[in-house]
């Protein structure tokens, strides 16, 4: 059995969140794909699978959006 999916219509907008944050398409994508100590090792698209995960994600792209760090 495999879990859930969200609605594309919950993720795209984290995607062009991290676009407009990064400044384009492939800085997005690296960094969504990149495991980070942030999320124990995960890679924020791995987090993407959860409304918790969207929540944090999102989070972690609004902070670094307005050079929040701690």
């Amino acid at each position: 059995m495999t879990a859930p999916q969200l609605p594309l219509a919950r993720i795209v907008p984290v995607i062009a969140h991290a676009i407009g944050v990064f400044g384009d398409e492939h800085k997005a994508s690296h960094w969504l794909s990149t495991p980070l100590p942030l999320f124990g090792g995960r890679a924020p698209s791995e987090l993407l699978e959860t409304e918790d995960g969207i929540r944090l994600v999102e989070q972690t792209l609004t902070r670094i959006e307005h050079n929040v760090f701690s």
